[in-house]
């Protein structure tokens, strides 16, 4: 990145530091601070490359890049180079379900079993009681992560779905938290039963083509055709080596499935921080922000520990931090080489976006840093 294109990044966003919520910041810090800390830290772990995005009061007020995307090879990134999402995808899924439901197409209420034919539980009790809100807001009561190592293993989900018959629920469905990535996928059929699209199809119609998030696409065949895009890349030794993208987890892509670029996650962080209402109404985004179960880990970051009270949840396909009275959305991810993670807080009207090319944990550490500085 240049210093004259660094200057210009900081000087669009001076006027926006000036506004109470982030009045606490000198004019640069902000910027500077993020800029430095990605830096280092891809730099510490010889992370190949990464980019990242700010937005704030409706607009996308400074994008970054680092590194290469592939190592051996001179392309660089940059702030359009798509990356995959990882778990990522599951806010979108969480969108599509609920503007579903607001249309009057699909019900929050009704059983996944309803829109999925084929699917069973261990027990026909179970089977009833498990909706798709449970399903999307990760709050089933099923086992942790129910046969992913077969999907690991090349299994298909329709190789894998009858395997849900061996499954009884370890606690009512809503009760508890329960992150799953199979039984999320499902939701695909369940979005294409109740609106009659396949779901890329339903993606790009309803959040792709209307933030004009031009470079995103959902799939395997979508990346791979792709030209601009970061490869993954794994351990090797002290560094790392790049390798070639696995399609399993594409074969869940609400919850795994999507690919973009820092660009395209900061108009889509602008649209859940209510600047596009013709995609996503304050009434959608309500319900996307309901918290629906509680996580039991407690956030460790020190940023919270100024707050009386403090607790974590999973909604509708987001995280969230709730902090007294105010919420910090989140969801990070990891598949086969890469390390997503975007975030925004309505009360401050900001987002931020990370992504990187190996599976490093330096998401996090940025992440930390920099909401401890905008908090």
């Amino acid at each position: 990145m240049t210093k004259r294109r660094f200057r210009a990044g900081v000087i669009g966003l001076l006027s926006l530091l000036a506004t109470p919520a982030l009045a606490q910041l000198s004019q640069t810090d902000l910027l500077q601070g993020l800029d430095q800390e990605f830096r280092l830290a891809l730099n510490k772990a010889k992370v190949p490359g990464g980019a990242y995005a700010v937005v704030q009061n409706g607009r996308i007020v400074f994008t970054g890049a680092y590194g290469v995307r592939e190592v051996g090879k001179p392309d660089k990134v940059d702030a359009d180079t798509v990356f995959r999402l990882a778990s990522v995808s599951k806010t979108f899924t969480g969108g599509l379900t609920v503007l579903a439901s607001q249309q009057g197409r699909l019900k929050l209420n009704a059983p996944l079993a309803h829109y999925v034919p084929g699917f069973q539980l261990g027990s026909e009790r179970d089977t009833k009681a498990l909706t798709v809100d449970h399903v999307v807001s990760q709050a089933s009561g099923v086992m942790p992560h129910a046969f992913e190592n077969l999907l690991e293993d090349n299994q298909t989900p329709e190789q894998i779905l009858p395997r849900f018959k061996l499954l009884k629920t370890s606690c009512t469905p809503g009760r508890c938290y329960s992150y799953q990535n199979i039984l999320f996928g499902l939701l695909e059929q369940a979005l294409q039963h109740s609106t009659g699209l396949p779901y890329p199809d339903l993606l790009q119609q309803r959040i792709l083509g209307p933030l004009k998030m031009q470079t995103a696409s959902v799939g395997y065949a979508g990346f791979l055709a792709t030209q601009n895009k970061a490869m993954p890349h794994h351990r090797a030794g002290k560094g790392w080596r790049p390798e070639q993208v696995k399609p399993n987890f594409y074969w869940v892509s609400p919850a795994a499935g999507i690919n973009a670029s820092a660009t395209d996650l900061a108009k889509y962080l602008l649209a859940m921080l209510g600047h596009q209402p013709k995609v996503f109404s304050p009434q959608a985004l309500d319900e996307l922000r309901s918290p629906a179960v509680k996580v039991a880990n407690k956030p460790r970051w020190p940023v919270w520990e100024q707050y009386k009270k403090v607790s974590t949840w999973y909604g509708r396909g987001w995280r969230m931090v709730q902090y007294d009275n105010h919420r910090l959305f989140y969801h990070g991810g990891v598949v086969d080489g890469y390390r997503p993670y975007i975030a925004y807080s309505p009360e401050k009207d900001i987002g931020l976006v990370l992504l990187t090319n190996a599976e490093a944990d330096v998401t996090g550490k940025v992440a930390k840093w920099f909401w401890g500085e905008v908090l």
